[in-house]
């Protein structure tokens, strides 16, 4: 299959797919276009999502979850763009993280949708900070220090297909956890923390590679210089996951971070739930119970709380877009070259030998339209 068009920047673009993958790649000057222009067709990588707890009703981490809805989640992505992702599992008892675990092989075995759409397991927690403020929704009475033997039971069970765990680095034996983890091929992140900045560095020199939801899962007051916030912010060698919904973070926010960081340095994220794709109503994560607005923000009922999202990744990119002040383009790199370059492979760029994930898409005023999506080589979702 033959697949040609214009890149985010304007460039003519010609792409053979082949066995699921791109055999080739072959790329022409803009012939006289200049960046991206509104009503455009552009050809891309499709979207990468490592952090999604549930979508279209199904929630990963409900104890009722079965390896035969993963595929309706995954069917309802295509529309958004996003052709791989994470299942994020959070904080919970060791045997419900394990079931969830279970789950998703079984789900990858089954589907072969679902075998090229999820390119990992995000585990976030359960080895995080117990206070208020920095948990977040996290169950506290499942929050323990980090047990390398009882999460490698965890990682045996997933077949090797956790890539990513989420963690507070100040926790008693985090060190060491985060240079085995590394060790084991796992990308460690920091997040749902309050570490000093002396431990930021820390967890850097023992592999830290990213920071989980920048500006989130945190105490709401901070010291204005010394914080945590501040400090991940400066450390070059982060990376930084950020959710661009427009409730999490402030634009101003946004325009900070992309500008500190670099635009090279920030991941996209939605942190969906069940409540994503769906409408206004009653959802879960796990064993919480949340609530989704007619506004889109997902709360926890009868409070002001965050708890997930509805966020979908098509809408985070042209926010990012707009609350950084940069073009689409930039920000498409952010939910697909960027998150690639922590976990090589996945998808995320066009290139010979990568997953022939691709998308076509229309940018205008209004947003992002999808028009077709191609995961492992086969179109699976025409507009």
């Amino acid at each position: 299959m033959e697949l040609s068009g214009r890149t985010a920047r304007g460039s003519r673009i010609s792409l053979k797919l082949d066995e699921g993958r791109i055999e080739s790649v072959e790329t022409g000057s803009a012939g006289g276009v200049s960046g991206p222009a509104d009503g455009r067709t552009i050809l891309c990588p499709g979207l990468f999502d490592i952090q999604v707890n549930g979508f279209a009703g199904v929630d990963f981490n409900h104890a009722q979850f079965r390896a035969g809805m993963m595929e309706r989640a995954c069917r309802a992505m295509l529309s958004t763009g996003v052709t791989g992702f994470f299942p994020t599992l959070i904080t919970n008892s060791y045997e419900r993280l394990n079931h969830g675990v279970t789950e998703i092989v079984k789900a990858r075995g089954r589907s072969r949708l679902v075998q090229d759409m999820v390119k990992g397991i995000h585990i976030e927690g359960p080895h995080i900070c117990a206070d208020d403020g920095p948990r977040g929704a996290h169950p506290r009475e499942h929050v323990r220090p980090p047990d390398w033997e009882a999460f490698k039971r965890i990682y045996d069970s997933s077949q090797g297909l956790i890539r990513l765990i989420t963690m507070a680095p100040e926790t008693p034996g985090a060190m060491e956890f985060i240079r085995r983890a590394a060790k084991l091929g796992v990308v460690a992140a920091m997040g749902h923390c309050a570490p000093e900045p002396e431990t930021i560095q820390q967890a850097v020199d023992a592999g830290v590679l990213l920071s989980t939801h920048l500006g989130n899962g945190s105490h709401e007051m901070l010291p204005r210089h010394s914080n945590h916030i501040q400090v991940q912010m400066a450390q070059d060698e982060l990376m930084a996951s950020i959710i661009c919904d427009g409730h999490h973070l402030p634009h101003y926010f946004v325009q900070n971070l992309v500008r500190a960081k670099g635009p090279d340095k920030v991941i996209l994220i939605t942190d969906a739930t069940s409540a994503a794709g769906s409408p206004p109503g009653r959802y879960s994560m796990g064993d919480l119970e949340l609530e989704a607005g007619p506004d889109g923000v997902l709360r926890l009922p009868g409070t002001p709380y965050l708890a997930g999202s509805t966020l979908t990744m098509d809408r985070a990119v042209m926010n990012c877009a707009r609350a950084a002040g940069i073009d689409p383009a930039a920000a498409l790199n952010m939910a697909t070259l960027n998150p690639a370059k922590l976990f090589p492979g996945s998808g995320g760029l066009l290139a010979a030998g990568q997953p022939g994930d691709v998308i076509r898409l229309k940018l205008h005023q209004g947003g992002m339209e999808i028009i077709e999506t191609y995961v492992g080589g086969q179109l699976v979702y025409p507009a």
